[in-house]
C-alpha cells in the first residue's frame, strides 16, 4: 500500500475538495524575474561621463520567486488545514461495506467452487475436439495457450493477478483520469475505492516489487495446509483482505497526528495489504523457510523475520517515518489477518462450511 504525499498530486485542477480549500492550480515558470539585469560590474572600465551616468547608479537587486510547482507558502498550508478541518470523513459505512463485500467475495466464490464440483462428470470431462496438428510452427496465440493450460491452478491465479495489475496500471498513461479514480481517498468518501485500491500502483518498483512477492509467494502458500491448493480459496483470501487492509488504512487516519497533507487527503493503494496476508501464511506454514531481503546474500527463519515486520510498520503506523510513505496500517492490518487464519485453520472454520453448504443446496435442487 503506497501513500503520496506530493503536492503536485494533491493540487489537481479536477478535483473539487481542493477547489474548495481555494488553492491555486495554475502552474507556473520555477523562476520569475522581477527585474533585469542590465550591466555587471567591471564591464565598463572607462571614467564616467554625462553620457552614461546613468550606468553607474546602483541596480535594483535581483529577487527570485519561489518554485511555484514545489513552493507551499503558509497561507496555503493555513488553508488546506481548515478545510481539511471541515471535511468529515465517514468510518462506520466504509466499514461495512469491508465487510460485506469480503463475505460475498467468500459465498460466490465458495458457490463456484460448490457448483463445478456437483455439475455431472460427462459434463465436467467435456473437452472440444482437438484440431489436427499444422505442420507449420505454432503462432503467439498457440504458445500462450499451450502454456496456460500447462500452468497449476494457484500459478494461474497468480498469472491472473500479475496481469491485471498490470494492464491496470498501464491506464495511468492511457486514461489517467478513470485510473486516478480508482485509488483511495478517505476525504471522498468512497466505499468502492477500498476494492480498486487494490490493483493500483504509484509507479513502475511499486508495481514491481508487489507483483515479484506476488510470483514468489502466492504459490507455496496455496499449496499449504492452509488452502491445500484451491484456486477459489486462494482468490478470496487475496481479495477480501485486499479489502479488509484498505479499510484498515482508511480507519487509522482518525488517528492520524496533524500533517501536511493531513492523512484525509493522500491516496492510498496496491496490493501490498493481501500480499502481506499472504506473507504471514506463508510464514506460518512454513516456519523453518528461508526469508531474505532482495539484495542481501543472507537470510533469516520466517518465524523470526515476521515479527520483525510486523514491529516495522507498528512503529511506522505510531511514530511513522520521514522517508518512507508506506501503508503501515494495511501491511500490519494484513500480517495479523494473516497469522488469525493460520493460526485458527480459517479453511475449516470458514471454506470448508460454506462449500458444503451450497454443495448441498445445489445437489438437492439437481434432484428436483
Amino acid at each position: 500500500m503506497s501513500t503520496f504525499r506530493t503536492l503536485q498530486s494533491l493540487l489537481r485542477p479536477s478535483s473539487p475538495v481542493f477547489r474548495n480549500l481555494g488553492l491555486a492550480t495554475r502552474r507556473r515558470s520555477p523562476y520569475q524575474l522581477r527585474t533585469f539585469l542590465h550591466t555587471s560590474k567591471g564591464q565598463d572600465r572607462h571614467r564616467p561621463s554625462h553620457h552614461n551616468a546613468n550606468r553607474h547608479k546602483p541596480q535594483p537587486e535581483v529577487e527570485l520567486l519561489p518554485d511555484q510547482d514545489h513552493y507551499v507558502s503558509e497561507e496555503q498550508i493555513r488553508r488546506v488545514m481548515d478545510g481539511a478541518s471541515r471535511i468529515k470523513v465517514r468510518y462506520l459505512g466504509p466499514g461495512i461495506f469491508a465487510v460485506a463485500v469480503s463475505a460475498g467475495i467468500y459465498v460466490y466464490l465458495a458457490y463456484r467452487q460448490a457448483d463445478e464440483e456437483t455439475r455431472p462428470s460427462s459434463y465436467r470431462q467435456y473437452r472440444p475436439p482437438a484440431w489436427p496438428h499444422s505442420r507449420d510452427l505454432p503462432g503467439p496465440t498457440e504458445v500462450m495457450s499451450q502454456y496456460w493450460r500447462e500452468l497449476n491452478p494457484i500459478s494461474k491465479v497468480s498469472a491472473g493477478i500479475i496481469a491485471t495489475c498490470g494492464a491496470i496500471h498501464l491506464q495511468s498513461f492511457i486514461f489517467p483520469k478513470y485510473w486516478n479514480s480508482l485509488w483511495h481517498m478517505p476525504a471522498r468518501n468512497l466505499p468502492y475505492t477500498l476494492f480498486t485500491s487494490t490493483f493500483v500502483h504509484s509507479g513502475a518498483l511499486h508495481l514491481g516489487f508487489n507483483m515479484w512477492a506476488c510470483y514468489n509467494f502466492l504459490l507455496p502458500t496455496g499449496y499449504s495446509r492452509a488452502f491445500e491448493g484451491n484456486p477459489y480459496h486462494v482468490l478470496s483470501f487475496f481479495l477480501s483482505t485486499g479489502v479488509l487492509t484498505a479499510y484498515a488504512q482508511h480507519f487509522a487516519t482518525k488517528f492520524a497526528r496533524p500533517t501536511y497533507p493531513p492523512a484525509a487527503l493522500i491516496p492510498s493503494g496496491g496490493a501490498s495489504g493481501a500480499l502481506f496476508s499472504i506473507f504471514a501464511v506463508f510464514c506460518m506454514q512454513y516456519p523453518d523457510a528461508g526469508v531474505g531481503i532482495i539484495f542481501l546474500p543472507f537470510s533469516f527463519p520466517a518465524i523470526n523475520f515476521l515479527p520483525c515486520v510486523m514491529l516495522f510498520d507498528l512503529y511506522g503506523m505510531v511514530k511513522g517515518y520521514k522517508a518512507l510513505n508506506f501503508g503501515h496500517a494495511a501491511h500490519l492490518s494484513g500480517m495479523l489477518i494473516g497469522i488469525a487464519y493460520s493460526a485458527f485453520d480459517g479453511k475449516s472454520l470458514i471454506w470448508n462450511p460454506l462449500v458444503r453448504y451450497f454443495k448441498r443446496s445445489l445437489q438437492e435442487k439437481r434432484r428436483t
